[in-house]
C-alpha cells in the first residue's frame, strides 16, 4: 500500500495557538463569573477540535489497518498536545463547579440545623409542630409561633403557680379558722365555768340565805331580789353571747359554702380562658391579613386574661 500524509484539519501551529491562549486563563473564584465562562468557552473548542481529530481519524483508517495505525499513531500525537490543555481548562472548569456543590451542601446543612434549631426551640415549651410545616414556614411566622408558644407556656407555669399558691392560702386559711375555733371554745368554757361558779354562788348563798331566815325578812328580801336580778342579768348576757356566736358561726358556715358552691363554675372559667388563650391562629400570607390574626390573637388574650380576673372575683 503506497503511504499516504496523515493530515488532519488541525495543526500543529493551531495546537500552538490554543495553547499560548487557553493555558494562561484561569477562574480566580466563585465571584469570577466572566473568568468562568471563558475558561469554559475554551474548553469546549478544545473538545470539539479533538472530537474532530477523533472524526477524521476514524474516517481515515476504514481503508487499511495499516493506514489506521498511522492515522491512530498522528491522532495519539496530537491528544498528546491537547490532553494538558483541556486537562487544565477541565481542571480550571471543575474546581468552581465542585465549590459550588460544597456550598450547595452546606447551605442544606444549615438548613438542616435552623430546622432542628426551631423543632428544638419549639419542644422547650411543650409545642410539637409537624416537620414540613416547621420547615417552610416564614421568619416572622416562626418567631411569632414560637412567641405564643412562650405566652402560653409560661401563662400555664403562672397557672399552676397559682393554683398551688391557692392550695396553700386555703390550707392557711383552714388552720386559721380551727385556731379560732380553738379559741372560740375556750372562751365558752370559761363562759360555761362561769355560769357554773355562778350557780354554785348562788345555790352557796341560798343556803346562807336560809340560815339566816331569822334575821330581817326585809333585809333578807332585798338581798334575794338583788341576787335574783343579778342572776337574770347574767344569764341574759350569757344567752346572748352564746346566741351571736352561733349566729357568727352559721354566717361563715354558709359563706364557705356558696365559695364552695362557685368553686366548679370558676374552674370553668379558668378552663374557658385557657382554651381561648391557647387557640392556634390560621397561617395567612398577606400582610394586612397578618395583622388581622396578631390583632385578633392580642385581643383573645386580653379576653382571658379579663375572665379569669373575673372569676377570681366571684
Amino acid at each position: 500500500m503506497e503511504k499516504q500524509v496523515v493530515e488532519y484539519s488541525v495543526t500543529d501551529a493551531a495546537i500552538r495557538e490554543m495553547e499560548t491562549q487557553y493555558m494562561g486563563l484561569t477562574v480566580l473564584g466563585l465571584d469570577d463569573k466572566e473568568g468562568f465562562e471563558l475558561v469554559h468557552d475554551a474548553r469546549m473548542v478544545v473538545k470539539s477540535t479533538r472530537v474532530e481529530v477523533e472524526k477524521k481519524r476514524k474516517e481515515l483508517k476504514v481503508d487499511a489497518l495499516e493506514w489506521g495505525r498511522t492515522v491512530d499513531s498522528e491522532a495519539k500525537r496530537i491528544f498528546k498536545l491537547i490532553e494538558p490543555i483541556e486537562s487544565h481548562l477541565q481542571f480550571e472548569e471543575e474546581k468552581i463547579t465542585k465549590e459550588k456543590e460544597r456550598i450547595q451542601a452546606e447551605e442544606i446543612l444549615l438548613e438542616q440545623l435552623k430546622i432542628q434549631s426551631r423543632v428544638d426551640s419549639l419542644m422547650a415549651y411543650n409545642v410539637v409542630l409537624p416537620y414540613m410545616d416547621v420547615a417552610t414556614m416564614d421568619d416572622d411566622i416562626f418567631d411569632f409561633k414560637l412567641e405564643t408558644a412562650k405566652i402560653n407556656y409560661d401563662t400555664e407555669q403562672k397557672r399552676i403557680a397559682d393554683e398551688e399558691a391557692r392550695l396553700a392560702e386555703e390550707r392557711i386559711e383552714l388552720a386559721r379558722k380551727a385556731d379560732e375555733q380553738a379559741e372560740r371554745d375556750e372562751v365558752l368554757q370559761k363562759k360555761e365555768d362561769a355560769l357554773r361558779i355562778g350557780r354554785e354562788t348562788l345555790e352557796r348563798e341560798k343556803r346562807e340565805a336560809e340560815e339566816k331566815k331569822n334575821r330581817e325578812d326585809f333585809e333578807l328580801k332585798a338581798k334575794e331580789d338583788a341576787k335574783i336580778l343579778a342572776e337574770k342579768e347574767t344569764k341574759e348576757k350569757a344567752d346572748r353571747e352564746v346566741r351571736e356566736l352561733k349566729e357568727k358561726e352559721e354566717a361563715e358556715k354558709a359563706e364557705a359554702i356558696r365559695k364552695e358552691e362557685l368553686r366548679p363554675d370558676k374552674e370553668k372559667l379558668v378552663v374557658w380562658a385557657e382554651a381561648i388563650a391557647s387557640l392556634c391562629a390560621p397561617e395567612v400570607q398577606d400582610e394586612k391579613a397578618k395583622a388581622v390574626v396578631f390583632e385578633g390573637e392580642k385581643n383573645l388574650m386580653r379576653i382571658a386574661a379579663e375572665i379569669r380576673r373575673n372569676g377570681e372575683e366571684m
